[in-house]
């Protein structure tokens, strides 16, 4: 997955680049290059709702990141009196024959021009720049139904001898992180998981924000990848939640035999789940030093554990049995009272809610911070017997690639959200329309 991401950010910054004059244009030659895409009007209202102060042509793109074939429109300039470096990047939309402006943003370059790109391609409209001389960056963004969304984004970043490659998928919720030697290229360590947003207990979470976090490929089997038949037979959705007394989670299973009572009383081979948690809060959760070898791929402190039973899914209730690696204070002891796991069967599989307590944690209230994002990590395992007469055919996946529970690195990522924030990005164009109307009746 990770050379895919590293060929798909070069192919777009060099995609970019080239379509960028490698010299400033004007509008009126900018015009005669899309004339072939687009019809006189649509470039006029491109024109109309751009400065009518003096400004440079850098870098444009035609294309659809709105899924409806027709050609959208992307490009950056730079006013002519403007002498700091700052660059303007604007994205249009053919809407019923007319273009809109649904996104426009100002970004820095560090020597020229040309260091911000734009380009449009495989749905997507994608801002390039340059960050640093050795850094680079790349955001792209969607349109549907009125919002204009963040897709996705990736960064490199250089630290000492090691280059740290991030990319981060706002829709599909899949990340990855990569360490490189920075002189050789050798991989000195990589993760793919699944991002848990976890949002404020009964809020509402708007369009152009996922916060189910869906894990079905095949690359998150951990084992008896030869019994499973597809999503049908194993996946999971998780959704997450908080306030300032507990941590919730939300999991559905995808499972089309679920055996949740053993044949034999002494048997324990059965559907089963686990939550993982790091509350590792002293920095990077995936490093414990500078050197390019220093991860954390050994068990430390605060990583605790949940082994979920489904009980009988009638009578018998769930039950949850907490691990830690730490040593428990009395508090986190009574607060280990409160943890609680209910489970439900459903068409189509099964569904377990968890609560569990910030004490039990470690924490007297939730350690989401006011205004920022707040990452721990967090891995949800699911083992799928299928047949109760071969019990070692058990089907393992987890939200985490390559998650081995003794290495905390390898543990996917769980995103506190505080009120006034999402994870990821997305604007309702239409928003300050209906405000409008709103206020002219009354409201």
């Amino acid at each position: 997955m990770m050379m895919m991401i590293r060929t798909t950010l070069l192919l777009l910054i060099l995609s970019a680049i080239s379509v960028s004059a490698q010299e400033a244009i004007t509008f009126q030659q900018l015009a005669e290059r899309i004339d072939p895409y687009f019809a006189p009007e649509l470039v006029q209202d491109i024109r109309d709702a751009l400065p009518q102060a003096p400004f440079d042509i850098w870098g444009y793109d035609v294309g659809d990141f709105t899924g409806d074939s027709a050609y959208d429109f992307a490009v950056c300039y730079r006013l002519k009196a403007d002498n700091k470096r700052r660059m303007q990047v604007c994205f249009f939309i053919d809407e019923e024959g007319i273009m809109r402006l649904v996104k426009q943003t100002t970004t820095s370059f560090v020597e020229l021009p040309i260091e911000v790109g734009v380009t449009i391609g495989k749905g997507n409209a994608s801002i390039a720049r340059k960050q640093s001389p050795t850094e680079w960056s790349i955001e792209g963004y969607r349109y549907r139904d009125g919002v204009i969304m963040l897709v996705d984004d990736f960064t490199t970043t250089q630290q000492g001898n090691t280059t740290h490659e991030e990319y981060r998928n706002y829709q599909t919720l899949e990340g990855n992180d990569r360490y490189r030697n920075t002189n050789t290229g050798e991989a000195v360590f990589e993760t793919g998981f699944m991002t848990i947003p976890s949002y404020s207990r009964g809020r509402d979470v708007s369009s152009g924000y996922q916060a189910n976090s869906t894990t079905q490929m095949s690359r998150f089997i951990q084992s008896g990848s030869y019994y499973w038949t597809g999503a049908d037979d194993l996946s999971f959705n998780v959704r997450s939640a908080h306030d300032n007394d507990y941590l919730y989670f939300n999991i559905f299973c995808h499972d089309d035999q679920v055996i949740a009572i053993p044949p034999k009383d002494n048997d324990t081979a059965v559907d089963q789940l686990e939550i993982w948690l790091d509350m590792y809060t002293l920095g990077n959760r995936l490093r414990v030093g500078k050197r390019s070898r220093d991860f954390r791929t050994k068990t430390d402190t605060n990583i605790y554990a949940f082994d979920i039973g489904l009980g009988d899914l009638l009578d018998k209730p769930a039950t949850v049995q907490p691990r830690t690696s730490n040593y428990l204070d009395p508090g986190q002891t009574a607060a280990a009272k409160k943890i609680k796991a209910v489970a439900t069967k459903t068409e189509g599989g099964y569904t377990v809610k968890v609560r569990i307590p910030w004490d039990f944690l470690g924490f007297t209230e939730r350690p989401a911070a006011d205004s920022a994002l707040t990452e721990f990590g967090a891995t949800v395992v699911v083992h799928d017997m299928d047949n109760i007469y071969r019990p070692e055919e058990i089907t393992t996946m987890a939200s985490s690639e390559r998650f081995e529970d003794a290495k905390p690195a390898t543990f996917g990522a769980l995103v506190l959200v505080p009120d006034d924030r999402h994870y990821g990005d997305a604007v309702n164009i239409f928003l300050g329309e209906v405000k409008e109307r709103l206020e002219e009746v009354g409201f």
